[in-house]
């Protein structure tokens, strides 16, 4: 995958070690602002020479395919129009990462002498079950949520991505997080990777205001971030007490500053980013539930103590409902001073921020304490990826997707990252190092995916009802999870 500058996952250990760098060893948040850490830090990031990759690197021979179609299933919603959801755009349009999907694709239909594009659906999902069950051989591939594609994976319509030509999962430019995490009953159904960064935009990570925190007169939380230091506790203490009636008119709404702005569900991202987990894939290779063990179990009571209190945190929802249900109204809300922190999916970054003033930087999810070994970025159940459909030529598909996703490395990702990070987005080194760490720790958990407990649905229950009682209502999801489980695995079981 492709970062920055490249940054191997020993170069990300290692500045996650920066300790010695300088000496923030303080449990709050204190008066002095961004430490000697950010140049010694940039210096390490820009040192690494940025390798270039492209199809060749697949070891993959070019090969005249005659003009052939390759043809991806694609969502068909007002919602999707950046490019980040696009798979073949049409023209150049001057936008960065436009005009690397059009350049990508280029360089591929010109040197396979294929001709790549994609078909959007409304109902896609119900699209591709229709041409796979018909023995349609018209898409090659779809992007689609995995948790859509799952119910498909079960119902033997999804090849198998161990077993497609020409694809190896070993190579840099597939996401490790998904193969590692998604690989069950020794099978991947989707993937992803450098050839898209439509997952990396729906992942949990939070934003904080600069500027308020220097009118507070409270350290950036950078170098926590680095040292390893950054938890829940130290997360709570920086939006504690930052409350403050604006309008003095003795009601806390949107009127008025806050210490931390989510929305609902903001319980389940904390409870992931903290190392809870509701399955995990075992040994075995089989779902089990984890959620019931101690450890997840006070994570998730102190994810929802934070989520309720109302001397710090405000929900985005009621505030996007009254705005059209336009979640850019939460961003500008936010940028115009309303909170410290915001948490969201990372999609705000590129596609609100970099035309904002506020000045701004990203954090990952916190820790839950200092044991725990890294940090974890909640990522959405319903993040796309890409599948390829039983009836798909696996030698064409295979081929197409390697060496679009080699392809990709040098065009592609340093695009998007130059959305984010070389527009008016992120504002400083400190962030593109934090953003590597986030992009390389992606969570993706079974339980969510196939939904075996309900778990987020419960969980803003709890938050709906000012409730902490977890262990309680975790017990009675544990018999109807254990049922899903057994379902999913006798569907996988029997396919061939």
């Amino acid at each position: 995958m492709y970062t920055r500058t490249r940054i191997s996952a020993a170069l990300i250990t290692l500045l996650l070690m920066l300790p010695t760098i300088t000496a923030c060893g303080e449990t709050t948040p204190s008066t002095a602002v961004d430490t000697g850490a950010v140049s010694e830090t940039a210096a390490v990031t820009e040192a690494v020479t940025e390798q270039v990759i492209d199809w060749k690197a697949s070891g993959i021979e070019a090969t005249d395919w005659n003009g052939r179609t390759f043809t991806v299933l694609n969502e068909d919603n007002a919602n999707l129009y950046h490019a980040w959801y696009s798979v073949a755009p049409q023209a150049t349009d001057g936008e960065v990462l436009n005009d690397a999907l059009y350049n990508r694709n280029q360089t591929i239909e010109d040197v396979f002498n294929v001709d790549i594009i994609e078909v959007r659906s409304a109902s896609i999902q119900a699209d591709l079950r229709k041409a796979v069950s018909a023995g349609d051989a018209s898409y090659d591939a779809s992007l689609d949520q995995i948790t859509r594609h799952f119910a498909l994976a079960q119902e033997g319509m999804l090849l198998d991505w161990y077993e497609l030509p020409y694809i190896n999962l070993k190579a840099d430019w597939w996401d490790k997080s998904v193969i590692n995490q998604l690989t069950y009953k020794d099978k991947l159904f989707f993937c992803i990777g450098d050839i898209s960064p439509v997952t990396n935009v729906r992942v949990y990570s939070l934003v904080f205001n600069k500027d308020m925190c220097r009118e507070l007169g409270i350290d950036m939380p950078y170098q926590y971030v680095l040292d390893g230091k950054w938890t829940i506790d130290v997360f709570n203490q920086y939006i504690t007490n930052v409350n403050k009636d604006m309008n003095g008119d003795g009601v806390m709404n949107y009127d008025d500053r806050w210490g931390y702005f989510s929305q609902d569900g903001n319980s389940f991202m904390t409870y992931i980013a903290g190392g809870g987990r509701v399955v995990s894939i075992n040994d075995n290779s089989e779902m089990e539930l984890v959620m019931m063990e101690d450890r997840n179990i006070n994570l998730a009571i102190k994810a929802l103590e934070i989520t309720i209190d109302e001397t710090k945190t405000l929900m985005a929802d009621q505030y996007v409902k009254d705005h059209g249900n336009q979640w850019p109204a939460a961003s500008a809300w936010f940028a115009s001073g309303g909170a410290l922190m915001r948490s969201s999916v990372f999609e705000p970054v590129p596609r609100d921020y970099r035309s904002m003033d506020t000045d701004f930087g990203i954090l990952p999810y916190p820790k839950l304490d200092d044991a725990q070994e890294t940090y974890y970025t909640p990522a959405e159940e319903i993040s796309r990826m890409f599948a390829v459909p039983k009836t798909a030529d696996p030698e064409f598909s295979g081929m197409m997707l390697e060496v679009l996703a080699a392809q990709s490395v040098s065009t592609v990702s340093p695009a998007f990252y130059d959305v984010c990070l070389e527009g008016k987005s992120v504002r400083d080194n400190e962030s593109a190092a934090i953003l590597d760490i986030i992009f390389a720790n992606k969570i993706f958990d079974y339980g969510l995916v196939a939904d075996v407990a309900g778990f987020k649905t419960m969980m803003k229950s709890l938050e709906s009802k000012d409730s902490t009682d977890v262990a309680s209502t975790f017990t009675t999801a544990v018999k109807k999870a254990e049922t899903v489980m057994k379902k999913i695995a006798a569907k996988i079981d029997a396919l061939e």
